[in-house]
């Protein structure tokens, strides 16, 4: 009759069991470093806590993982040879085995030590970084980034707006970045990319960290130049004394186009489709408490703040800032300021409309583009202004690589994404914009409209054919706007994208 043998043994008798403690010590090496980032960085990021308290525990779960693993695989065969084992964690150096295993153990704790402190912080550094958010998914990220660059934020990290501070929008972001990296897997994403990002945290808990809205108020001086697409590129320009307004104790109550922000005062509103541009009814709540309601009289549905159809948002920086750091130029603001520049000279004949022509057209890639683009001037003024062609070639030249340039930072085909899938809410020239809400369709319970006169939100202080304001006629009080073109009294009666598209807005 066989007795079953039991054979006392320690765990670091398999090489396993090695490698599991020492990979166990790493992780938790690896835990407190990325904890003390953690604690002394004085901010939260949200891919610190993730090396924190996700990547770091796994480490230390692997490595117990091939411990219990090194157990289980002694045990059976043991079980083969008839034996039976009994584990201890004595320090056995007449073992040869044990020896050998212990310096596996001891070698590879040392490697994977370094390892564990290096990666650790050089993967805080990398996964907070721009370039990070931006280059990880070249293909998808590619129009967001390059716009990034060249925004008033290009110095703010994108975690700061994206994410920002608290466990809530982390947890959040983490999904849906999960969710994000499936469909780049499957190359199942959309092209373009859906904006507005309705799961974007308010923008009082990220924009509101810099602008502080106390100190919106005061007016602000804006000037601008257009050029026609005539022969001879004809100047206009226009300036405009902006009614920031705001919510400066120190200074009257004022109104303005920041009074939607204002303290007490609330707007809230419901749109009737995703991308936020038809606006069925508005809330104004100001702050002695009145509440107003506008409907839109030509909404498809009926529906109020008490029977919403839809969405209820609290109006905030985003509604008319939608594009603060992924700013998709229409190709009329690029030539305009190229013009105005001079990186595109104002005397080569009819050089705006041609332009205007090569950027707008559709092509299937960038590099079908850049070669449209690099022979559709030439090829006009040889056809055209066979004089100009040779006496204006290095104007030529330079106009061709400014367009060529233009392109290159505002329009992806590859993604299906330029300014006509990114409109912008910060105006009201070639996109509705401010007249969503501020049209004569949308009217409260006694028949009155909400406000869109133009003085509401600024004043024409200079106007008029001329790159030098000192050339315009000009008062500070207020001038009547004088629209370029004779148009009689059209523009008093009709919206501004009545006549003027994306396409070919000044």
């Amino acid at each position: 009759m066989d007795i079953e043998q039991t054979e006392q043994r320690t765990l670091y008798r398999h090489p396993l069991a090695a490698v599991g403690g020492a990979i166990t010590i790493a992780g938790g090496f690896l835990f407190i470093v990325m904890l003390l980032f953690e604690l002394s960085s004085g901010e939260q990021n949200p891919y610190l806590a993730i090396g924190t308290f996700i990547v770091a525990p796994a480490v230390v779960m692997l490595g117990l993982g091939l411990f219990v693993l090194s157990a289980w695989l002694q045990v059976r065969a043991a079980k083969r040879d008839g034996k039976k084992v009994r584990f201890n964690l004595s320090i056995d150096m007449s073992d040869p085995m044990y020896v050998r295993n212990l310096w596996v153990f001891l070698g590879l704790s040392v490697v994977f030590l370094v390892i564990a402190g290096y990666s650790g912080t050089r993967a805080f550094e990398t996964m907070e970084s721009v370039t990070f958010c931006g280059e990880a998914c070249h293909a998808v990220m590619e129009p967001q980034y390059t716009t990034y660059q060249h925004s008033p934020h290009a110095r703010v990290a994108c975690v700061d707006c994206h994410i920002g501070p608290g466990a809530g929008f982390w947890v959040r972001s983490k999904i849906d970045g999960t969710r994000q990296l499936i469909a780049v897997a499957r190359n199942s994403f959309e092209r373009p990319i859906p904006t507005p990002v309705h799961n974007l945290r308010p923008a009082q808990a990220t924009c509101e960290g810099c602008h502080w809205p106390s100190q919106f108020y005061g007016s602000k001086l804006v000037s601008r130049t257009y050029f026609r697409s005539d022969e001879e590129n004809s100047p206009w320009t226009i300036q405009l004394l902006l009614q920031i307004g705001g919510d400066n104790p120190r200074v009257p109550a004022e109104g303005g186009i920041h009074w939607h922000m204002l303290g007490e005062n609330a707007v809230e509103y419901e749109a009737a489709d995703f991308k936020r541009q038809t606006i069925n009814w508005v809330q104004a709540t100001k702050r002695d408490g009145t509440v107003t309601v506008y409907r839109n009289e030509n909404a498809e549905v009926e529906s109020g703040p008490h029977n919403p159809a839809g969405e209820v948002r609290k109006f905030d920086c985003m509604d008319c800032h939608n594009r603060p750091s992924h700013i998709f130029l229409p190709p009329a603001i690029s030539l305009n300021t190229a013009l105005r520049a001079r990186a595109i000279s104002p005397d080569l004949p009819y050089v705006r409309e041609v332009s205007l022509d090569l950027l707008n057209a559709d092509y299937q890639d960038r590099e079908e583009a850049q070669q449209a683009i690099a022979g559709g001037l030439h090829d006009f003024y040889a056809e055209e202004y066979p004089e100009v062609a040779v006496e204006r070639q290095q104007d030529i030249e330079l106009a061709t690589d400014t367009v060529s340039r233009i392109y290159s930072e505002n329009f992806f085909p590859e993604m299906r994404t330029d300014y006509r899938a990114r409109e912008t809410n910060l105006s009201h020239f070639v996109n509705d914009g401010c007249f969503r809400c501020h049209n004569d369709s949308m009217v409260d319970d006694q028949g009155n409209s909400l406000n869109n006169d133009c003085n509401t939100c600024h004043l024409i202080v200079a106007q008029g054919p001329s790159e030098s304001i000192a050339e315009l006629e000009t008062d500070l009080t207020g001038l009547e706007f004088e629209h370029p073109e004779d148009i009689d009294e059209a523009w008093r009666e009709e919206l501004c994208t009545e006549c003027h598209t994306p396409e070919d807005g000044y």
